[in-house]
């Protein structure tokens, strides 16, 4: 079992991409977002390589096609207001029913998202409602697993064509796609049932190429090349007890402010982004990198003016 084939781009291709996405932001300073980009997202770009470098990865290197990624993500993250979405704005009796969570680790230590298919009937709830609990754990997990790979598992046991929602599926996969390249361990569907074969065809047609090669229809059997019997559920033929419960999540401190009163205005979606500027040096400020993913080269900055 190996983690996705990487092109691991030099640190100073990842500097060109930073480079772009600054001169982006001054090109195009009407485009952006009324109130400017989302300063933990200019934190992810500004602060370390990891998310540039996924974009990267993502495109094989193509400085054009990741600088448009980035661009439209960082939109679409605060249009879609991702950085707020929280506890407080999401159906929490959508999040109580155990539909997806998170659990375990996969053999590559990546954290498992499940998704039970079985509790969850088309039509049965609000779609919009269903996409942000959906984007409540991705956003989640990704703070807890410091950005690193996920591992989703389509848990299919006892589920029928009422429990298929392609509407739904359709979103989830371009949403992947499209925001958070690179992000995927494996797609592993487990215990897929005959009646459903043909819809596992539509959604394999639907990945990416790359993807295609992380997605594995697996069984009881051969589960265990994935996971181990610890971080299995009982379901799964695993030693795992676990009943779902859900638990608030435990934010922790917020991330040190990259601007001041010279660099980004926020306010009134000024692109003069001089405020930022690279250290040589690694300082305490911003993300660190995953050290499963080997980027041992945080390029961090410091918010003075130049």
């Amino acid at each position: 079992m190996t983690l996705p084939d990487v092109l691991n781009p030099s640190p100073e291709v990842v500097e060109q991409l930073r480079e772009s996405f600054r001169q982006k932001m001054k090109n195009d300073e009407l485009k952006i977002p009324p109130g400017g980009f989302h300063p933990h997202d200019l934190n992810k770009i500004f602060a370390n390589d990891v998310w540039l470098t996924k974009f990267l990865e993502n495109n094989d290197l193509d400085m054009k096609a990741s600088l448009q990624q980035v661009w439209d993500t960082c939109k679409w993250r605060k249009t879609q207001n991702i950085n707020e979405i929280s506890e407080e704005n999401i159906r929490m009796d959508y999040a109580k029913e155990g539909i997806m969570f998170p659990r375990g680790k996969d053999l590559d230590g990546k954290t498992l998202f499940i998704y039970r298919a079985s509790l969850y009937t088309r039509g049965s709830k609000s779609l919009d409602e269903m996409k942000r609990m959906f984007l409540y754990w991705l956003e989640r997990i990704i703070r807890e697993s410091n950005d690193d790979y996920i591992t989703i598992v389509f848990e299919l046991s006892d589920a029928g064509l009422s429990n298929v929602d392609m509407e739904y599926t359709k979103y989830i996969i371009g949403t992947l796609k499209n925001y958070y390249p690179y992000s995927l361990n494996y797609i592993l569907v487990f215990d897929l049932p005959w009646i459903l074969n043909a819809t596992f065809q539509i959604i394999k047609r639907l990945l990416p190429a790359k993807a295609v090669d992380r997605l594995k229809n697996i069984n009881g059997k051969s589960i265990r090349d994935y996971i181990d019997e610890d971080n299995m559920l009982e379901a799964w033929g695993g030693k795992d007890d676990y009943e779902f419960t859900f638990v608030p999540e435990v934010r922790g401190t917020p991330e040190p402010a990259l601007t001041n009163n010279n660099s980004i205005n926020h306010n009134n979606n000024s692109s003069n982004i001089n405020g930022f500027k690279k250290n040589s040096e690694m300082t305490g400020v911003g993300e660190s990198c995953p050290s499963a993913l080997n980027r041992n080269r945080c390029a961090l900055v410091i918010s003075e003016s130049l």
